[in-house]
């Protein structure tokens, strides 16, 4: 009989302690059973894991064991490219320097005034809207259409109650590359950012080839150096140009 209150004695006291140790208070989480099936003491990329049953080290060993390393030959930053670092400026890259508001969106259209990516030949100029016109029709087309009329199929679907920006339209076809480089950014209206889809240089690239459709809808040309920001394809631009030649005309007779 004794022997057996002894034991339902211990039995009682290992389940008080078992409970007492699984009690958390303020920021003690309690003690654990097997913690290293919860707490590896594996290398984690640029998080200090440390747990204190760790015996391996001390917190600053670790912290010190997981800073980030040199990175390997060859491999690319999330978010940007091997060509990216002859983009850098002081406004798109590496950090943007326009914040989402309406009055830096404003200065982002007035202060962004050329496309940062200049491609060095007619070859690479090809490249470059090759490779912005798949960006545009896997990012853009679907809203501002294919055309960059605005007509995409959700528009027409009925699926935004205002139609998508017309790239087409004279607001756009004069605008600086300021304003479609923050739209891309930081989104407008119901079109969400897409700057986590697009990294820098193909933002350029897609504008490069909204610009290449809009000198095309201008019968203009887009040139190397009308890609290099060297000649202008703006409308204003062909105005004065059509003044010039009328002018012309009248001294001729």
């Amino acid at each position: 009989m004794k022997r057996r209150s002894i034991i339902n004695l211990l039995t009682i006291s290992a389940l008080v302690l078992l409970f007492a140790a699984c009690q958390s208070k303020d920021n003690f989480t309690g003690r654990e059973y097997m913690p290293d099936m919860a707490h590896s003491i594996a290398y984690e990329a640029n998080q200090n894991t440390y747990y204190m049953f760790n015996h391996w080290g001390t917190k600053d060993d670790y912290q010190k064991f997981v800073q980030p390393r040199t990175p390997q030959d060859g491999t690319v930053a999330y978010g940007r490219t091997k060509i990216a670092d002859s983009l850098k400026n002081d406004l798109t890259y590496p950090r943007y320097a326009f914040a989402n508001t309406d009055e830096d969106r404003t200065k982002a259209t007035e202060m962004i005034t050329s496309n940062a990516l200049k491609p060095k030949n007619a070859a690479e100029l090809e490249n470059v809207l090759g490779h912005g016109k798949e960006l545009y029709e896997i990012y853009c087309s679907s809203c501002h259409g294919k055309a960059g009329d605005g007509n995409g199929k959700l528009y027409e679907l009925g699926v935004y109650p205002a139609a998508p920006a017309n790239f087409m339209s004279d607001q756009f076809l004069s605008s600086n590359d300021g304003r479609y480089y923050h739209a891309i950014m930081y989104g407008k209206n119901v079109m969400l950012a897409h700057a986590d889809k697009l990294s820098h240089d193909e933002r350029w690239k897609v504008i490069h080839y909204i610009r290449s459709m809009q000198a095309a809808k201008s019968g203009a040309d887009y040139s190397l150096e009308a890609s290099r920001g060297e000649k202008s394809i703006k409308p204003e631009a062909k105005k004065e140009e059509k003044k010039d030649d009328k002018k012309d005309e009248k001294k001729g007779k």
